[in-house]
This record gives C-alpha cells, sequence and structure tokens, in this order.
C-alpha cells in the first residue's frame, strides 16, 4: 500500500521551539541543516512558517538551501519565489494603542516590520529580552522615547509582539485585545504564555499556508507542517500530514495529526529523515 509520504512536495517548518531550541541556542543543528538539501533533492520545497520577519529568517538559514515559501510575521508577510507574495499592515491605531499599553504594564514589545524588529524594554519591565548577538541587522534596539516610537510606523509594521513578566498582564493584555474596541481589527495569538503576538485581523499561519499553497498548484493533501506554538495550530489543522513537537502547546497537539520528538532531540529532523527520506510509513498507516 502505497503511503502518504510519497505525495508530500511542501514542508513547513516552525521555527522557535521547532528547528530552533530558542531557550538554548539561535540557530538550527549541523544536523537538521545538512538534512534539509536532501529533503529538497527529492524534489520537495521546504518552507518556513514562522512569527519571525523575513530578515530574521534569512539570517538564520543562510546557505541551507530552503526553496520557501517563507510565512513571516505568523503570516503578516509571506515571501514567494524571492517575491513578495502577500503583506497585510497593521493600522496606526493598532500600533499606537500597543505602544499605550506597554508603557502603562511595563512590557517588553516587539515591532516587526519587513526586514527590521524594533524592539524596546519599557523600564519596570524583569522579564526575559532578546538583545543583539553580533551583527544583528534585523533587529533595532529602541530607546524608551516617544521620538524613537513615532519613527517606526513609516516601517510598514505587520506583527507586534507584547512580552510580559506576569500572568496578569498577559490576562489584562488579552483581554483588551480581544474584548475591547479594536478586537475587530486583530487577531491575538501566542507563542508562550508570555509572548501575546498582534497581527491583521484574519491573518494566521494557516491562512497563509492554504493561499500559498495555493498559489503553487499544491493540494493541502500533500503538504507537512510541523510546529510547536499555538500560532502554529491553525497551520498544523490545515495540513495533510502535521507534526507537533512533544514540547508543544496544548493547542498544537490538539490540531496535529502525529506527534514527533521535542526540539531538545532534534524532533523536526526525525521526522525528515524517518517520513521524507527513509519513506516511514506515518504512524498507523500500513505499507
Amino acid at each position: 500500500m502505497k503511503t502518504l509520504n510519497h505525495r508530500i512536495h511542501l514542508v513547513m517548518l516552525d521555527v522557535d521551539g521547532t528547528i530552533v531550541n530558542s531557550s538554548k541556542s539561535r540557530t538550527m543543528t549541523d544536523e537538521l541543516c545538512r538534512i534539509i538539501p536532501r529533503v529538497v533533492d527529492r524534489g520537495i520545497y521546504v518552507g518556513l512558517a514562522s512569527g519571525r520577519n523575513y530578515g530574521h529568517i534569512m539570517s538564520l538559514i543562510r546557505g541551507i538551501g530552503f526553496t520557501g515559501p517563507f510565512i513571516c510575521n505568523n503570516g503578516a508577510y509571506i515571501v514567494l519565489n524571492d517575491k513578495v507574495y502577500s503583506e497585510k499592515i497593521l493600522p496606526d491605531e493598532v500600533i499606537e494603542a500597543a505602544w499605550e499599553q506597554v508603557k502603562k504594564l511595563q512590557c517588553y514589545v516587539e515591532f516587526s516590520g519587513r526586514n527590521i524588529m524594533h524592539t524596546c524594554v519599557v523600564p519596570g519591565y524583569t522579564g526575559s529580552t532578546f538583545p543583539k548577538v553580533g551583527r544583528d541587522e534585523y533587529l533595532d534596539e529602541m530607546n524608551f522615547c516617544q521620538a524613537d516610537f513615532d519613527r517606526i510606523k513609516q516601517n510598514h509594521i505587520s506583527k507586534i509582539t507584547i512580552i510580559v513578566d506576569t500572568k496578569e498582564k498577559a490576562e489584562e493584555v488579552a483581554r483588551f485585545w480581544t474584548e475591547g474596541g479594536l478586537k475587530d481589527q486583530v487577531s491575538l495569538s501566542r507563542s508562550f504564555w508570555f509572548c501575546l503576538e498582534l497581527t491583521q485581523r484574519g491573518v494566521c499561519k494557516g491562512a497563509g499556508l492554504q493561499s500559498v499553497a495555493e498559489q503553487m498548484g499544491i493540494p493541502m493533501s500533500e503538504v507537512m507542517a510541523v510546529g510547536d506554538g499555538d500560532n502554529d495550530a491553525e497551520m498544523l489543522r490545515a495540513a495533510g500530514i502535521s507534526f507537533a513537537m512533544e514540547n508543544a502547546s496544548a493547542a498544537a497537539l490538539d490540531a496535529a495529526k502525529y506527534r514527533a520528538a521535542s526540539v531538545e532531540e532534534d524532533g523536526a529532523r526525525k521526522v525528515l529523515e524517518r517520513y521524507v527520506i527513509a519513506d516511514e510509513p506515518l504512524p498507523g498507516v500500513e505499507k
């Protein structure tokens, strides 16, 4: 019996928590870097679907051989064949409301455009930050001042990430964007409990994947997706073959059809080795 594996034409991988163990590293493992070209050599497109912007993604994959598409900023910015396929910018009133909220709650904020992510630590915030390491061209560390904020609105902001240091702040941020006056203009997703991400209403990785797969002429039944976060759930649900990492959120685990080993065990690489390169039967599927 022919397995589903023979019909895979597109593999989409999440980044943080899936192919990068973000808490310990900024890069993929050498083993995963070596397996990507082998998948591509089989005539399969390999792309990324991430909350990161395009510049950040490009800094990660240099020389590895990804063939795209690249679903960036949780689906708000998509690149296909080295061209912008789709871009959905947040309105100024959403950007301004987010700025006022992070000032009030003392948060860490990221305003993400096409290639640059503007970050700011509001005084009083005590949680984690992601400072520059070496030449991070995609990262602009803002000063906490109105002048720095005013200049970012010209940079095609399509995703805002509000990072909090308490669960009480997380709940307040979520209530504002899901129940307040701007709720019809934004979609709210989370990669972790403390990391709340805003995009234009209706934007998500799943919608982006479906749109770009249609453009490429690839049925969703021939798409494999691997992810771990709440913001991956719609993508995992939409793909014909989907794996949630062992370290995945409850929403991702519920949406995926199969399970992968954790990011610490290089689970995404094992999925590609077993079910694409070695063409093993998918779990529960017989030859």
